[in-house]
């Protein structure tokens, strides 16, 4: 309808997966970086988590359409089977035949095993792809692990790339899937788009549909971002009604009114209090009730619960704090029970703490957690914010892993470790200790002549881009 008004030939913002709007932000190259390692390298299991419509299936196309002719792939869409169906869906993928009136879970598995010994010798790869994985029973899972151990002794004859949403990381964490946990050699959590990032995906997609000009002013695009919360999925749907509602509007660019008025018709309109039926106001009267009871469970156990803010949180007690910590990272809530440092490994995330001069927390550029001496939290988002008087000088901060950090190939991080280096033109002939001295001093971190954690931190803020920072564009409203 808003074609023609815009100048554009095609809908940049349908959520169908045409390859001719495919954007690969800095993110998802970095995932794909990590799937294709992960083939290279001799382990069987590759995972990709990222939450609903944040783009994991942009990334296993990308990957799928930069594998070799010699690579075999099987694709499984639908992920609720049982381990028969498993095997049989798996010989149907690869093209095996077998007799499906008389076979058993031996005879596909002996027809499997057959079928990769004779790729192998041909010089091809078998890949498998599953989508939707964390809707795996355990036992298929167990299935999976199984098939990968027929090997040679350089490599496994199948490689498994399992892709899903976050619940998908809780399900390998299970006891009895600690094999299968074990031999996943590559992994990467796909987080939402930063603010640069959505900026790109929207103009991109506007200029491949036929637009000559920006479509939305900077002040709409932060709204699209902030109501999106970076997943393009959400985008694409925002972005398409805005431009519809600027269209009725005869508007020539798609401004903060127009976003808003698309994120209505998404959402919903907001239920007013005087429409309330008798049964409405009892529905909202219990849960007043509930709100009550709740918060003086909250207060008698001494718990802050978790706010949204709109501004950035300078000064917040521990549970916010973390929150605030979670949220400009665009992590979800941990499971309970887990430690913090512990569970965001599995995000391809160190942490790091400990006890800091301020103004040395400030190079190493990350959003920060402050230890008050009250044991509460002051969160550190901006470059303006100030440590309160009774800070202790510990600290709590995360940071990214640099590639190939917890891989069992160390390659792939000594090849980024010395190009790292080579960037900050640190003097090569100097002795490893002096070169990470001479960048500890220039950085104005600690001094200690070795690549501790403060320096690594500071290298991945200032090397790679993606992960928020202290001096990131604030979303205007």
């Amino acid at each position: 309808m808003y074609l023609n008004y815009f100048g554009l030939h095609t809908t940049p913002f349908s959520i169908a997966p045409d390859p001719q709007f495919l954007y690969m932000s800095e993110r998802h190259q970095e995932a794909l970086a990590h799937l294709t390692y992960g083939l290279q390298g001799s382990g069987g299991f590759i995972l990709l988590t990222g939450e609903v419509g944040t783009g994991k299936t942009t990334v296993s196309r990308a990957l799928l359409e930069q594998l070799s002719e010699a690579t075999r792939t099987a694709f499984i869409l639908n992920p609720m089977l049982n381990e028969h169906e498993l095997l049989a869906t798996l010989c149907d993928e690869f093209g095996i035949r077998y007799a499906k009136r008389s076979v058993t879970d031996k005879k596909l598995t002996d027809k499997l095993s057959a079928f990769l010994l004779e790729a192998h010798a041909n010089g091809e790869q078998c890949v498998v792809l599953i989508d939707e994985a964390q809707h795996l029973q355990p036992q298929v899972l167990e299935q999976l692990r199984l098939l990968t151990n027929l090997e040679t002794n350089q490599e496994k004859l199948l490689r498994v790339i399992l892709i899903g949403q976050p619940e998908l990381q809780d399900l390998l964490r299970r006891r009895e899937l600690r094999q299968l946990a074990q031999r996943i050699t590559a992994r990467y959590h796909l987080l939402p788009l930063q603010l640069e990032d959505t900026e790109r995906y929207i103009n991109y997609r506007l200029q491949v549909g036929g637009a000559t000009r920006g479509l939305f002013d900077g002040k709409a695009i932060s709204m699209v971002h902030k109501l999106s919360e970076g997943i393009p999925r959400r985008l694409n749907l925002l972005c398409d009604r805005a431009l519809l509602a600027a269209y009725n509007e005869q508007a020539p660019v798609v401004a903060v009114r127009h976003v808003k008025e698309a994120a209505s018709e998404l959402d919903g309109p907001t239920p007013k209090a005087n429409d309330s039926t008798g049964w409405g106001r009892e529905i909202i009267l219990a849960l007043l009730i509930v709100i009550v009871l709740l918060g003086t469970y909250v207060w008698r156990n001494q718990m802050a619960v978790p706010v949204v803010e709109s501004a950035p949180v300078e000064q917040t007690s521990a549970p916010v704090g973390e929150a605030a910590l979670l949220r400009a990272w665009q992590l979800p809530q941990p499971p309970s029970g887990t430690a913090l440092c512990d569970w965001i490994a599995d995000y391809q995330l160190g942490c790091l703490r400990g006890q800091m001069r301020f103004d040395q927390l400030q190079q190493i550029n990350y959003p920060v957690l402050l230890e008050l001496d009250t044991g509460e939290y002051q969160f550190i988002g901006t470059t303006r914010a100030q440590p309160e008087s009774n800070w202790t000088g510990r600290y709590v901060l995360f940071w990214q892993l640099p590639p190939g950090y917890f891989a069992e190939d160390e390659s792939l991080y000594e090849r980024w470790l010395v190009k790292t280096l080579q960037s900050f033109q640190v003097d090569p002939s100097l002795p490893i200790a002096d070169q990470f001295r001479t960048i500890q001093v220039d950085a104005g971190i600690p001094v200690t002549g070795e690549l501790d954690g403060a320096t690594l931190a500071w290298l991945t803020a200032h090397r790679q881009t993606t992960g928020p920072r202290l001096q990131q564009r604030q979303v205007e409203d």
